[in-house]
């Protein structure tokens, strides 16, 4: 069987394929073999061993959060669940004190909720490594943060 596509100017015979096509030319065996860079396995372990790493403390600490009796003030399901996705997709938890926030805000003001520490570690990080935030049963809050717009892991100053 034979088959003419007159747009493209190709022909077709059964599963091979002859013509002078030009935008499917390419798709030949030789054209699709491609070499990999020859990369160390070691610093490929290495990379992975962080990043699981930096997951697993991330989990612990959204687990701290879920011990302990119902009520006591901890975060939603909800909101718990969103800061797991910000985790899977990359980002680090972390816990910081209502006092090392109080520092960091340039104003007098003490900051008392949730979207105020968010506002407060934007202005003095910028948004982009600021994900989520939210109070924990303890007063503290946890703050999920990427990576930078250099592609680095973020971390807070001490």
């Amino acid at each position: 069987m034979t088959a003419t596509n007159k747009r493209r100017g190709t022909t077709t015979t059964g599963t091979t394929k002859t013509g002078t096509g030009t935008w499917n030319s390419a798709r030949s065996a030789s054209a699709r073999k491609t070499t990999k860079p020859v990369t160390s396995s070691r610093t490929n372990y290495t990379t992975l061993k962080n990043n699981f790493q930096q997951k697993i403390t991330s989990y612990r600490t959204l687990y701290g959060q879920v011990q302990g009796a119902s009520g006591a003030g901890r975060p939603s399901a909800a909101t718990l669940n969103t800061f797991a996705n910000w985790v899977n997709k990359g980002a680090v938890v972390y816990k910081i004190s209502t006092a090392q926030i109080n520092r960091w805000s340039e104003t007098n003001k003490k900051c008392t909720t949730a979207t105020t520490a968010r506002n407060v570690l934007c202005n003095k990080f910028g948004k982009m490594p600021i994900k989520a935030v939210c109070k924990t049963k303890s007063g503290s809050y946890l703050v999920a943060t990427a990576s930078t717009y250099r592609g680095k892991t973020f971390k807070f100053p001490r």
